[in-house]
């Protein structure tokens, strides 16, 4: 195998063993630093869970509170009683109820106020007005916890039962105010260790801290919340040379989110130095591969792929590319090879080019030869009988006969228009009309009249309906030209009321017509030039359909797609 090894192989088995090395290594940079990870980031998710655990307890708490005065029957009565008090007697009953309140609040460590407010007397009985007051109440609609600036507040609302819908017929409302600087005394519950820190998030906007929050964490925790209690949402975060992994808890009774995030690089300092030292040693290896690889890529390589992107010019039909690079080395006499066969390609190419404009111009001439000479004898002829009888018609006659003679004789282009085209068609039924008893229409839509096309397709077609059709039909005189436009393309459809083909004859044509040498005889190589020509310039889906039409004779359809380049060889033929 040693001996088999050229260089194209050391290089691939070099690069192999080189990525092969730094993959490994990855690999196992990756997986500490993943173990490590997980292991921080579980000890972190049991933090936020514990710290948790104690918020929705002193959540339970605060919402046991508003639940138990709200039943109490000294707070439910108070009203109906103090109706039939002296003002003394009322205001002892209030100061009860103020110290019924206070006691709870001495035994709480996550509750710093309570409040009953009366709807109907707007009556407030609070333990602390500047921690609830009657603003407060104004907006309660529902039984549950309301985020009022940055602070938590449950409400409760009696009837307790079957609360009213309307806001308005609640007879009083029980309100507790749980106690910021509880909150703030969980975020040290919930971080792991001195590189990581917490926050509570309420109601996504306001933000509880226990110290300085850098700005771009809140505004990414932001971005990433999840309204869901049963997970704890993780991301990674970078914010210049620092990284973070951020957990956020969603604890849905208080619309709240908890979040915790620690600093990694602190713990992926190891790892980064184990990187630097490898980066250091390989680095030696690196050099001296890229110095191999480039001495071959200059003197072997580069001149291999020099040569293969030449070949692939010559091959999209560039024929002027030559090599003018001097290698001075055994590539030279290749690429003094490759420019004298691409020259010898060249003239080749450019006979060929020469003969195929000289082939196309002869059979374009041939196809202008198709036109009857027995049309111009028998137009001659109609000339001299009506010269001294009507000359009006010898006029009309000469006119369209110098028309259409003037057309046939100066097609010097490959294509011409759909509007000049039935201009010679037209042209040529008015000459057919002073001579027979025919009458034709012509209808092209207005859109396609400057569209290009392959000149003499729709003229053979005419000649066609007047030979095989209407001069063979006793009393057939019709002909209809129409040309409508299609999303890329156009459709031509020649028809006449002359002599129609039975199913078998129709068949028999249509095979002739589609047959790759022309027919014998005259009869259908007229049809056949078409179809050819049509089928070579505008592709396979072109070409001409017969079929039998309303009136009982033939009508010859031709697809145009004008999205079809054109291309290929236009055979021609002697009708």
């Amino acid at each position: 195998m040693i001996r088999k090894m050229n260089m194209k192989r050391f290089i691939y088995f070099f690069v192999f063993f080189l990525l092969l090395t730094l993959s490994l290594f990855f690999v196992m940079n990756m997986l500490s630093s993943q173990t490590l990870q997980k292991s921080l980031i579980s000890a972190s998710r049991n933090q936020i869970s514990y710290a948790e655990g104690i918020l929705q307890d002193a959540v339970a708490e605060a919402a046991m509170y508003g639940i138990q005065f709200t039943a109490d029957d000294s707070i439910r009565l108070y009203q109906n009683r103090i109706l039939d008090m002296n003002n003394y007697d009322a205001q002892m009953s209030k100061n009860a109820i103020r110290d019924k309140l206070g006691s709870t609040l001495i035994s709480s460590r996550t509750v710093d106020a309570l409040a009953i407010y009366w709807l109907t007397d707007e009556t407030l009985i609070t333990t602390n007005s500047g921690l609830l007051s009657e603003e407060h109440f104004q907006d309660v609609t529902a039984r549950g916890w309301k985020v009022i600036g940055s602070n938590l507040y449950y409400f409760s609302v009696y009837p307790y039962i079957h609360p009213p819908m309307n806001p308005a017929n609640f007879q009083y409302v029980v309100g507790v105010r749980l106690k910021p600087d509880y909150m703030v005394s969980l975020l040290q519950k919930a971080v792991n260790g001195d590189n990581s820190d917490a926050f509570f998030l309420v109601g996504g906007e306001q933000v509880i801290r226990n110290r300085a929050v850098d700005g771009r964490i809140v505004a990414k925790a932001r971005e990433t919340l999840v309204r869901d209690p049963a997970q704890v949402k993780q991301f990674n975060y970078r914010a210049g040379r620092d990284e973070y992994y951020i957990l956020s808890k969603y604890i849905e009774p208080v619309d709240t989110y908890l979040i915790t995030y620690t600093r990694m690089n602190d713990f992926l300092t190891p790892l980064e130095q184990s990187r630097q030292v490898f980066f250091v040693s390989i680095l030696a290896v690196l050099l001296i591969g890229l110095v191999v690889i480039g001495v071959f890529y200059r003197n072997f390589y580069r001149n291999v792929q020099l040569l293969g992107k030449k070949f692939r010019q010559v091959e999209e039909g560039n024929h002027n590319t030559r090599i003018s690079e001097n290698t001075g080395n055994e590539f030279q006499s290749l690429f003094i090879s490759f420019n004298h066969m691409v020259t010898n390609i060249q003239t080749l190419f450019t006979s060929l080019k020469t003969e195929t404009e000289l082939r196309r111009d002869a059979e374009f001439k041939q196809l202008q030869a198709q036109i009857n000479p027995h049309f111009l004898y028998n137009n001659l002829f109609f000339i001299m009988t009506v010269a001294q009888s009507s000359p009006d018609a010898v006029m009309r006659m000469s006119k369209h006969m110098a028309e259409y003679y003037r057309y046939i004789t100066r097609l010097d282009r490959a294509e011409i228009t759909l509007s000049s085209e039935l201009e010679l068609a037209d042209h040529y039924l008015n000459i057919m009309a002073l001579t027979k008893q025919i009458t034709y229409s012509i209808d092209l839509a207005p859109e396609l009249a400057a569209r290009p096309i392959m000149p003499l397709i729709i003229q053979p077609l005419v000649e066609n309906a007047i030979q095989h059709g209407i001069e063979e039909q006793q009393g057939a005189h019709r002909i209809s030209i129409e040309v409508k436009a299609l999303e890329t393309g156009a459709l031509l459809t020649v028809a006449d009321d002359g002599k129609g083909l039975t199913p078998e004859e129709l068949h028999r044509l249509s095979v002739k017509i589609e047959s790759p040498q022309p027919p014998g005889g005259s009869r259908g190589v007229g049809l056949w030039n078409v179809n050819r020509r049509l089928r070579n310039a505008y592709g396979p889906l072109s070409g001409l359909r017969l079929f039998t039409n309303h009136w009982g004779g033939l009508s010859v359809m031709a697809y145009i797609e004008f999205a079809e380049p054109e291309g290929g060889h236009h055979e021609a033929a002697d009708r």
